[in-house]
């Protein structure tokens, strides 16, 4: 598979990820199916938000196939967002398996939103910065994690969503999941141009 056809694939799996996650969020929120209590409908809907999650990652890979950016900076927050996801994956599983009991291991939530954000804002930068690519795929990581930080992390951080931050910002996350793979997708043959020589190292 040539290095072009990866990254659109990748474009693909991510948009595929997305439009997973927003119908899992729809589902969650129109049938009030809040409480991890083992019926058939929350299984459907953990299984399309965990296929949702993991499909969506492949965007950020394509992100990286596709040379959005050159350097450490992209690289080390593209690491960060999917160990993140990762481990919010994990505690997702915990949850299908051992059900909402008090336990340590819960504690991957937290500690993967604040990893996956903080890669998120690196992916965006590193993208702007380094410029190889043009138009508004260069801008649609940042966009995206800007949204991101705005509607989902610094309201939980602050403590204003102490119970999840509600529809609309998960839908807009996969929204933004979408963009990223739809991104990646249409940037696949784009010419990368030279980068600036301040750009090399990040």
């Amino acid at each position: 598979m040539s290095t072009a056809s990866r990254v659109r694939t990748a474009g693909v799996i991510g948009m595929i990820g997305g439009v997973l996650w927003i119908i899992s969020i729809i589902m969650e929120y129109s049938l009030g199916i809040f409480n991890p209590d083992g019926s058939p409908l929350r299984l459907i809907h953990e299984v399309l938000a965990l296929a949702g999650m993991s499909c969506s990652m492949a965007s950020f890979l394509g992100l990286l196939w596709g040379q959005a950016f050159r350097g450490r900076l992209g690289r080390l927050g593209i690491i960060l967002h999917i160990l993140g996801w990762g481990l919010i994956f994990i505690g997702g599983l915990a949850l299908l398996v051992i059900g909402p009991a008090d336990s340590p291991l819960f504690l991957v939530f937290p500690i993967g939103g604040n990893l996956h954000d903080f890669g998120y804002l690196l992916i965006g930068i590193a993208a702007i910065i380094s410029g190889r690519w043009s138009g508004w795929q260069r801008w649609m990581p940042l966009v995206a994690a800007v949204v991101n930080t705005l509607t989902m992390g610094l309201p939980m951080l602050l403590g204003v969503t102490p119970d999840g931050p509600g529809m609309i910002p998960e839908l807009l996350n996969g929204v933004m999941w979408f963009g990223i793979g739809l991104a990646v997708f249409t940037a696949s043959r784009q010419a990368a141009p030279a980068p600036a020589p301040y750009a090399r190292a990040i």
